[in-house]
């Protein structure tokens, strides 16, 4: 990739995307305010959080599927695999302002390392 992955994200593309201490994990871009160059902001399946990542750390879901989409055993991933697959809307009324994506969001950490239950 020429490294412009940023220029040609748009919300609602599905994507793998790499947050540091996490395996690249099944995404969806959000809207953004303030474009895709800098910091995209994701919805991350299986989790159900939002975070903002580099755009080198984010590729296509489409072709990479077989790459990144096996073989983690992290809470939350499987489910993440599935809702990609099955329901890819889910969440997607989230917009995301311009003042969120201006620091790293470690949010994922917290909730994987938390004890707590998923609710159904």
């Amino acid at each position: 990739m020429s490294g412009k992955i940023g220029d040609q994200l748009k919300p609602g593309d599905l994507v793998f995307a790499k947050m540091k201490g996490f395996p690249h994990w099944p995404a969806r871009v959000c809207k953004s305010d303030n474009g895709y160059r800098k910091r995209v902001p994701v919805y991350f399946f299986g989790t159900h959080q939002i975070g903002c990542v580099a755009p080198e750390n984010v590729v296509p879901y489409v072709g990479n599927k077989l790459k990144y989409g096996g073989g983690v055993r992290i809470k939350g991933f499987a489910e993440g695999m599935w809702e990609i697959q099955n329901t890819p809307g889910i969440g997607s009324k989230l917009k995301v302002p311009a003042k969120t994506c201006t620091k790293t969001t470690e949010a994922k950490a917290a909730s994987s390392t938390s004890s707590k239950q998923h609710p159904e």
